[in-house]
């Protein structure tokens, strides 16, 4: 399967699509251009493309001309970046081939959830110019973002962007409206309207994959949002559908987190990281459970493993391990790796989750309100997170709660 412009083609099927749409092409139209594909970059006689796609028949050179004017109409405006006619020789496909493999292989680098991972699957995704590589383009921005290698500014307008030029090349994408479900929570906190997106993403998928991972987006959006029954409920489908998926055994894992099913999360954790085991974020996921539960030495040793799986120094982990020993009440231990975090820049929310657990209710109140006046990504959890539970009594937290709007 290649891609050129904002077309694919199987040269073996001989299906010419545009998006989700299939372009009318006759056979032996397709067969011309698989010639010309399989040859890009070199010029092909008319005499040989006459004996390749007919090979047992008499055709005058007319018959050829028919089918490249069907081509080039099919492929548009554009068509002259695609085939050129070189006079007196033949014909020669001119444009840059990605096979669309790359985004398989750029969805590989993703789902490792790391910055160097994330790095990888741009440079793939920009092998292709499909409306499904440049919504993974814009996913790979906002993992970074959530990952704390890019800033908000640096994540979000461009990833805005991305996804206009994706929904000009096919409206119809289903990745483009998931990859836009997560623009509307991740960077603007319109929750309805990425609800309004998932509801079309759901819609237009066309394979199994595509709906699970549709599900587990609006099941995890509807766990953070209270509605624990319905969110699991999609969640358990999407993992049934797509037992194999990293991100969906994570979402599930981290669900029963959220819904403060503590023991299930670590089963589930568990369970996924059989066949996951070098996901850094499902060690992240257990060691928060087992924090909960108040199994500190083994949630250290998660975490460890953890941060020897993460390719880079991440903040995140620094913080849990900070409300650990918050948590397990090592105040000192907890204040220096605070003293840390102050350090790097950490995010709000984790630095007020550890103000909570160390008692400080007045200074997490108040990181909260930064985050807030920030439009900080990580607020979306506050409706469900046990860790700020000490909070709920006070009503400037209420105010930050009715502020985020979930």
């Amino acid at each position: 399967m290649f891609q050129f412009g904002d077309f694919q083609f199987d040269p073996e099927a001989l299906l010419l699509t545009r998006g989700s749409r299939s372009l009318d092409l006759s056979p032996k139209a397709l067969q011309v251009l698989a010639v010309l594909v399989r040859n890009a970059g070199r010029i092909v006689s008319k005499d040989d493309l006459l004996s390749i796609v007919w090979p047992n028949a008499v055709v005058e050179e007319g018959n050829l001309s028919v089918h490249i004017f069907a081509l080039r109409r099919a492929l548009g405006t554009r068509a002259n970046e695609y085939i050129e006619t070189v006079p007196k020789r033949g014909y020669r496909f001119v444009a840059t081939l990605a096979s669309k493999d790359s985004c398989r292989i750029a969805e590989y680098y993703i789902q490792q959830q790391t910055p160097d991972g994330c790095r990888q699957a741009a440079v793939e995704y920009r092998k292709c110019t499909s409306a499904k590589a440049k919504a993974g383009l814009a996913n790979t921005l906002l993992f970074r973002m959530v990952l704390g290698d890019l800033s908000k500014s640096e994540a979000v307008p461009p990833a805005k962007r991305l996804l206009e030029e994706a929904h000009q090349i096919d409206p119809a994408c289903a990745d483009v409206h998931v990859s836009r479900s997560r623009l509307l929570c991740l960077g603007e906190w319109q929750w309805d309207k990425a609800e309004d997106s998932l509801r079309h993403a759901c819609e237009l998928a066309q394979d199994d994959e595509t709906r699970s991972v549709v599900a587990a987006w609006q099941g995890y959006s509807l766990v953070e949002r209270g509605d624990i029954e319905n969110g699991l409920e999609r969640l358990h489908w999407a993992h049934a559908t797509y037992p194999l998926s990293p991100f969906i055994s994570r979402f599930l894992a981290d669900a029963h987190f959220m819904a403060r099913d503590f023991y299930g999360c670590v089963a589930m954790s568990r369970k996924a990281l059989q066949l996951h085991p070098h996901s850094w974020l499902l060690y992240r996921t257990l060691g928060r459970a087992l924090t909960a539960l108040g199994e500190y030495g083994e949630a250290r040793r998660e975490y460890r493993r953890a941060t020897r799986l993460c390719n880079s120094p991440h903040v995140g982990l620094l913080a849990d391990f900070a409300y650990l020993e918050a948590a397990a009440g090592n105040k000192d231990r907890a204040a220096a790796l605070l003293s840390r975090l102050s350090r790097r820049h950490a995010p709000l929310v984790p630095i007020a989750q550890i103000h909570s657990a160390l008692g400080n209710k007045d200074r997490a109140v108040y990181c909260l309100e930064q985050a807030c006046s920030n439009r900080d990504w990580s607020l979306s959890a506050l409706k469900q997170d046990y860790r700020f539970d000490p909070l709920r009594a006070d009503p400037r937290y209420r105010t930050v709660l009715a502020h985020v709007g979930i």
